[in-house]
């Protein structure tokens, strides 16, 4: 998003005290073009503001205008905010903050995942205004397109993605997921509606049949990041022989961690998998939610008595409340999870499973194998 470029509704002169320097007085009818702009360029630099300038064009140079007028003239001149020259003192970026925002940049991060980012890695709170400051003074576009850029031509576009359908098992990706398929494992950068185009172009049933799903959205409010982390088991893959169990931070939607076994039952396994997760992101979320199962019992105990040992004056009482239980449908977050993968990832998966077994590649009665 650009600098606001508004010029009406200033404030109160912030410039210097002093007065304008004497000049003589020109009539409206005496005054060109060039003269005008360096004069207003001129207040602007000493720091005046709309309605002060339009007090001093008046005065000193017999020059009445409205605030409209000044608006409509600066935007012409190129001399609005967002078009007059940055300061030159302005500090570099610490490396840090470069470098995570490059990271998140090449990864295809909005800003508000970028804002997500710095918190987690450098605990640095920003705007979502000065994140864009930022990309600006790094020279980084949010919205990029190889096609346009000259890296690769239309044609090749379409070879990556027929190449992702069928190499990747992303025959049932739609546009949103393909976009970064593209991006993770291609390092090609795409707008949404020309990845559209092309799906349309090459499968279109399967497009109109996605349509077809769209649902309205609920809302969900969650204060920030690892406040809420939601755990839950996926069990469609089971009768080949995969379990699954995911982790998902709630305020970002960033998966933080899928395991899969030939278990997801067992409250030990998962327990380690908490564990693990808690031991590699440095930490455990304020809340866990996950419904009440058999298999949940030791990682319910972990979150617990984590909170209770970590959290300052905390009860266990209290600690209590840092873990929630809910029914399997109401966990919204990783539930959505579950969807997508149902979606974009299982019925490939299962697909090739029973391709091998028709060839008989793959023997699901085998023990060893399954």
């Amino acid at each position: 998003m650009d600098e606001d470029c508004t010029t009406t509704g200033y404030s109160s002169n912030v410039g210097t005290d002093d007065p304008v320097s004497p000049t003589s007085p020109l009539s409206p009818r005496q005054l060109t073009d060039t003269e005008k702009k360096e004069i207003i360029a001129s207040l602007l630099s000493e720091g005046w503001k709309g309605p002060d300038i339009l007090t001093i064009l008046e005065e000193e140079y017999g020059w009445k205008i409205s605030l409209r007028t000044l608006s409509r003239l600066r935007q012409n001149w190129g001399l609005r905010l967002c078009d007059l020259m940055p300061p030159e003192n302005v500090p570099d970026l610490l490396p840090p903050i470069r470098a995570s925002l490059i990271s998140a940049h090449q990864n295809g991060f909005r800003v508000a995942e970028m804002r997500s980012q710095l918190h987690t890695e450098l605990n640095l709170d920003v705007s979502h205004r000065t994140v864009e400051r930022y990309l600006r003074r790094l020279k980084l576009k949010q919205r990029r397109d190889d096609i346009a850029e000259g890296k690769l031509t239309r044609e090749e576009a379409v070879a990556h993605i027929r190449h992702a359908r069928e190499a990747l098992l992303a025959n049932t990706a739609g546009y949103r997921r393909m976009r970064q398929i593209l991006v993770t494992n291609y390092g090609l950068h795409l707008p949404r509606k020309t990845v559209y185009e092309i799906l349309s172009e090459l499968d279109p049933e399967g497009m109109n049949m996605r349509l077809k799903r769209n649902c309205k959205r609920r809302v969900f409010r969650v204060a920030g990041p690892n406040h809420i982390w939601s755990a839950d088991g996926h069990d469609k893959l089971k009768p080949y022989g995969i379990t699954v169990y995911g982790f998902i931070d709630a305020w970002s939607r960033k998966v933080l961690g899928i395991f899969v076994h030939v278990t997801n039952n067992d409250p030990r396994h998962v327990g380690v998998y908490f564990l693990q997760l808690a031991q590699s992101l440095g930490g455990i979320p304020k809340k866990l939610t996950t419904d009440k199962g058999t298999e949940t019992g030791d990682m319910a105990t972990f979150q617990i008595q984590l909170s209770h040992e970590f959290i300052e004056d905390l009860t266990p009482e209290q600690a209590q409340e840092h873990m929630h239980y809910t029914k399997s449908i109401h966990n919204q977050r990783i539930e959505s999870l579950w969807s997508r993968m149902m979606t974009e990832h299982n019925r490939p998966v299962i697909d090739n499973i029973l391709k091998h077994m028709e060839k008989e590649a793959y023997d699901d009665s085998d023990p060893l194998q399954k």
